[in-house]
């Protein structure tokens, strides 16, 4: 299965360049509701101070620990573009998600085959158990998919505003905090993992199979960016583009469809 992310032009360099993808934390996400869906319930028997704390608990756990790739079903979603692919100045990448290894039970927490958003106008509202302390430390031991725990997980990970539902988002959730790289600061490298930092916010890049790229998606404006920032010539446009076509990636251009709408993508 392909699944697809946007990003600028620059960005999309650096990915084919070094065929890694960053995971970001959850409390470096734009959405300050990430991680607050639990809604627990105490069956009348503890206070609701006490909901707040495990709820708090919850997410401190799943805060840091946890690595998220935010992926999509739709690379020609016009307002995808506008707000995260440098305004129809970037690209989107189309990943198979399988060679990629992001759909392998085994080391993800959550698997692309899981990670759909769930979308939704209210919170989910009591009617999740309080769980124990020794069960929330337990989650994401063994850095696989545990259906068991996949309930409390969701809540923590794939829960949004129906605001966000243009998104499409599929995600995938990989654990990050047994990387021996350093927690906040510095920059490292770990067998399949880097860790890098911008912005003052931690990255980690995440080695994908060079054959795991299949398609890419230039923006309507792609050429004016490119131009316009200096990053390179027309000639050495045409060339980064031969270069990647050469790898076996699918080349598309964007263009806005002149009795619609929508976009529509051509070699």
């Amino acid at each position: 299965m392909i699944l697809y992310k946007y990003m600028s032009f620059e960005t999309a360099c650096k990915v084919i360049d070094t065929l890694s993808l960053g995971f970001l934390c959850l409390e470096d996400l734009n959405d300050p509701f990430e991680c607050t869906a639990f809604g627990f319930t105490n069956n009348g028997t503890e206070i609701n101070s006490d909901l707040a704390t495990a709820a708090a608990a919850c997410r401190n756990r799943f805060s840091r620990k946890y690595g998220i790739l935010s992926l999509t079903r739709q690379p020609l979603n016009s307002l995808m573009w506008s707000h995260y692919g440098d305004e129809h100045q970037g690209v989107v990448i189309g990943i198979d998600v399988d060679i990629a290894g992001f759909s392998c039970v085994e080391k993800c927490v959550i698997p692309s085959q899981y990670g759909e958003v769930i979308y939704s106008a209210t919170k989910p509202h009591k009617d999740l158990p309080v769980i124990s302390a020794d069960t929330l430390m337990e989650i994401g031991q063994e850095l696989r998919f545990d259906p068991d725990a996949f309930n409390l997980v969701k809540r923590a990970f794939l829960y949004k505003s129906i605001e966000w539902g243009y998104e499409e988002e599929v995600r995938v959730v990989k654990e990050i905090s047994g990387i021996p790289l350093g927690y906040y600061i510095g920059q490292g490298r770990h067998d399949e993992w880097t860790k890098i930092t911008i912005s003052g916010r931690p990255l980690y890049c995440f080695d994908i199979p060079e054959n795991s790229i299949k398609e890419i998606y230039l923006g309507h404006h792609i050429r004016k960016n490119v131009t316009k920032k200096n990053v390179l010539t027309g000639e050495e446009l045409k060339g980064l583009l031969n270069s990647w076509r050469e790898k076996g990636i699918k080349v598309m251009r964007c263009n806005p469809d002149l009795h619609s709408w929508n976009l529509i993508a051509k070699p």
